[in-house]
């Protein structure tokens, strides 16, 4: 009765550990994500540009526990010709890069992202609220109109990325 007893208790164990396991994954977002387009609209003249080209590489991770990391460059970056870049090659990699981390909350159709260090200074304490839009194994995010760091013209931005498998 006693290793009954013990094996029931064990199987109970083990399935409340799957149900919180699988309960904080439960967020669609959660997972990696690879970048496979990335577009800004001006809101004025309805320009778009794609500041990376037409194939930018990056990737985007949500975990569970509510945090989350983005880091996508331009393709055709160029390395520095030594170990220690020059100033201009420094610029050169700074403008051709966005990187963040933080934190994250879901309301609905909106991730909030709430940057703790980033690339770019002017963004590490603030919040970046984007629609969301998941389709299978697509995420697609969307801005709601901001000033580019790279236009320096109010945009609206879309990231898709597809989930890493």
């Amino acid at each position: 009765m006693k290793n009954c007893f013990k094996h029931l208790l064990a199987l109970v164990v083990v399935a409340i550990s799957c149900c919180l396991t699988y309960g904080s994954a439960a967020e669609p977002v959660v997972g990696s994500w690879r970048l496979v387009a990335w577009n800004e609209v001006e809101t004025g003249s309805k320009a778009v540009s794609r500041p990376f080209g037409d194939s930018p590489i990056g990737m985007l991770t949500y975990s569970a526990d509510g945090h989350m990391m983005l880091l996508f460059a331009d393709p055709a970056r160029v390395p520095p010709a030594a170990p220690k870049p020059t100033d201009a090659e420094a610029v050169q990699l700074y403008r051709t890069m966005v990187a963040y981390t933080g934190t994250y909350s879901v309301d609905a159709d909106k991730v909030t992202h709430t940057i703790e260090i980033s690339w770019n200074q002017a963004w590490n304490g603030t919040r970046q609220t984007r629609f969301v839009e998941i389709k299978g194994d697509q995420l697609t995010l969307k801005s709601p109109p901001f000033i580019s760091p790279f236009l320096g013209k109010e945009i609206v931005s879309t990231l898709v990325w597809e989930r890493v498998k």
